[in-house]
């Protein structure tokens, strides 16, 4: 189960200590960031130059979304190796990639200062190993570009292609992370094809499919969601906002036009991209894979077995192979099939 490194939950009260506010105001301020991300209040450009914003998204988002992009790079991580090269936190703000990169040379890029020097202090305090600076625009070529909830911010795709077409080494990869909601997923899923038809290449999610196959149900969004550890000072602010931060979720992209990617690691067919359902007499799991539809794959309870216990087992993001290969929008796995979770 995911957990805040200790280090860098140090790191924030240590800001606290130095920004003392009232948990009521944090509480105010953590519900006004809410009511901006969701919709229900207009975005604020600019917003994080705001103390008491800056507060609630250093006690409430960033340990989150830190989360999200560290499972985010470490998958990269176990299918491209470690990165060398320099990296570049996109709209950086108190440094949420670069915390999540932990070490190396990263550039800081945002239009609030406010926020650049809290990533400054974080840094310092909970990962020292980062040697980072600020910039006013990407002044180099990056193996890493990674950039945190920022097209749900600016909902403008364009700063995104110019970086990949003038910033990213051909082998490097750009990360993006998404919140889990229907219409900033749904954006990403388009834009994801529009970079496939521009010879872009995938590397996560998806195991190599030329087009998003969900796409196609309006119903439908690929995204995580996952357990975590949740920090004290969020289950407080949960209680007190209503607000629930009970698992990760969060959507994500990460493409190249020559590095590695996950399907060139793995020897998986399918990934799982849904919640596992049980009901009576069977179970099931929405797939997909390196072509081809989308697949509803559902085995009866009297065809358990422990060759196909990982289907059962299988959780939302793992990576499977099933023998004999199976093909179709729905499939029934039965006596004949094996299930075995793949890693990359």
């Amino acid at each position: 189960m995911s957990t805040i490194p200790s280090e860098l939950l140090d790191a924030v009260r240590a800001w606290r200590d130095e920004h003392p506010m009232k948990m009521r105001v944090l509480a105010e301020s953590v519900m006004t960031l809410s009511d901006m991300f969701t919709g229900r209040a207009p975005l604020r450009p600019g917003y994080l130059s705001k103390p008491s914003l800056r507060a609630a998204y250093l006690h409430y988002y960033l340990p989150v979304h830190y989360l999200k992009v560290r499972r985010v790079l470490d998958e990269l991580a176990s299918y491209a190796g470690p990165k060398r090269g320099p990296a570049l936190d996109f709209g950086c703000g108190p440094g949420t990639a670069a915390l999540a990169l932990g070490e190396g040379d990263v550039d800081l890029l945002d239009i609030v200062d406010e926020a650049v020097e809290d990533a400054r202090f974080l840094l310092k305090r909970a990962a020292p190993r980062v040697k980072a600076r600020a910039v006013r625009e990407p002044s180099r070529t990056y193996r890493t570009i990674v950039a945190a909830h920022v097209l749900a911010e600016m909902r403008d795709t364009r700063p995104l292609l110019r970086l990949l077409d003038e910033a990213l080494a051909p082998d490097g990869h750009l990360v993006v992370v998404e919140p889990a909601m229907r219409e900033p997923t749904r954006r990403l899923m388009e834009w994801r094809d529009t970079l496939v038809a521009q010879g872009f290449r995938v590397a996560a999610p998806c195991l190599g499919i030329a087009a998003c196959p969900m796409r196609a149900d309006e119903g439908m969004w690929c995204h995580q969601d996952v357990p975590w550890n949740r920090p004290a000072i969020i289950d407080e602010l949960d209680r007190r906002t209503g607000l629930s931060k009970e698992s990760l979720k969060y959507s994500y992209l990460v493409v190249t036009r020559a590095g590695r990617t996950l399907s060139d690691a793995t020897a998986a067919d399918w990934r799982v991209v849904s919640d596992h359902h049980r009901a009576k007499g069977r179970s099931w799991a929405f797939l997909c894979g390196r072509a081809g539809p989308m697949c509803r794959c559902e085995m009866l309870t009297r065809h358990r077995a422990p060759e196909r216990r990982d289907f059962e087992r299988a959780r939302r993001g793992d990576l499977l192979s099933v023998a004999p290969p199976i093909a179709g929008a729905a499939v029934r796995l039965d006596e004949s099939h094996r299930v075995d979770r793949r890693g990359s």
